[in-house]
């Protein structure tokens, strides 16, 4: 029971920070914000325009970076001594997020079967659930690796919390809109997911 545990929490913990990333992308981050701007944000807007655009990027080209950070994090925690395997579980779902994003956005006939299996199952997350980021003001549904996280975390309102503690700290490129609620920034036409 114990094992079971330590990968739900590893696969959550993923999901998460993936949510919290995705999160500061569409809460902070402009075009003009140095290094991740171009790198980051650019992609992120095109993306959420047309919810296919990526699909069609290699697995190397979406996820070099994730590969860097990945081994960046084994780096630190075999420096820490704490290097076990729920880390490498972490690293390995970490640097396929952007692969997992893509999945939930692909026609389900171009989706490999297991991955079929584990989106039905909610292991993965569902373009259905993902679908709901893409609607109207993008301003929840963060998480791009599971089902599990985003109805927690939209239902006590943790990223409009966040918004209300960091933004007037940090600022925001519309601190107004999203002190009421509204992301309008990303509130941008977006393809359908089929």
């Amino acid at each position: 029971m114990k094992i079971i545990i330590q990968i739900v929490l590893a696969i959550l913990a993923v999901d998460f920070v993936s949510g919290f990333i995705h999160w500061m992308e569409d809460t902070f981050w402009t075009e003009e914000t140095p290094i991740v701007g171009k790198w980051i944000v650019c992609p992120n807007l095109l993306h959420h325009r047309d919810g296919m655009a990526f699909v069609k990027n290699s697995w190397w080209r979406s996820s070099w970076d994730l590969l860097v950070l990945g081994f960046l994090v084994l780096g630190a925690a075999k420096m820490l001594g704490v290097l076990a395997w729920p880390v490498w579980l972490f690293v390995v779902v970490g640097v396929n997020a952007n692969q997992i994003h893509k999945w939930a956005h692909m026609p389900r006939k171009a989706v490999p079967s297991p991955v079929r299996l584990l989106q039905g199952l909610h292991v993965l997350q569902s373009p259905a659930h993902h679908a709901v980021h893409h609607a109207c003001d993008k301003n929840r549904h963060y998480c791009v690796v599971t089902n599990i996280l985003n109805p927690v975390l939209d239902g006590i309102h943790f990223w409009r919390g966040l918004e209300r503690l960091l933004v007037p700290i940090f600022g925001a490129p519309k601190c107004d809109d999203l002190l009421r609620g509204e992301n309008t920034q990303n509130a941008l036409p977006t393809q359908a997911i089929r």
